[in-house]
């Protein structure tokens, strides 16, 4: 199974949707989670959250199964479920997610 993670220090899920700047991408390996590639995105700006940008958020973690964040607006959420990627609302550390 392949995870995004929202986190600005690598170490906790502390983010939102549609304010990172980077997904951390993860895969489940035997022994844990297992740090694969970063992706880029581009942080929604303001309170008003585009569907268009949105989507555009989404594409880029379409690979993977969930998202882990702190938070996420409905737009966002959907064009994520849109994809068949579960929403997954976490603070804590990486390290002790479960799948």
């Amino acid at each position: 199974m392949r995870i995004a993670v929202v986190s600005s220090d690598r170490i906790e899920v502390n983010g939102r949707f549609g304010k990172s700047k980077r997904f951390l991408i993860y895969e489940q390996k035997k022994d844990g989670l297992r740090l694969v590639g970063e992706r880029i995105s581009e942080p929604l700006v303001g309170d008003y959250f585009d569907r268009e940008m949105c989507d555009w958020i989404a594409d880029i973690i379409q690979d993977c199964q969930k998202v882990y964040m702190a938070g996420i607006c409905k737009e966002a959420e959907r064009a994520v479920t849109s994809r068949g990627i579960t929403p997954v609302i976490y603070q804590g550390p990486i390290d002790r997610i479960v799948l």
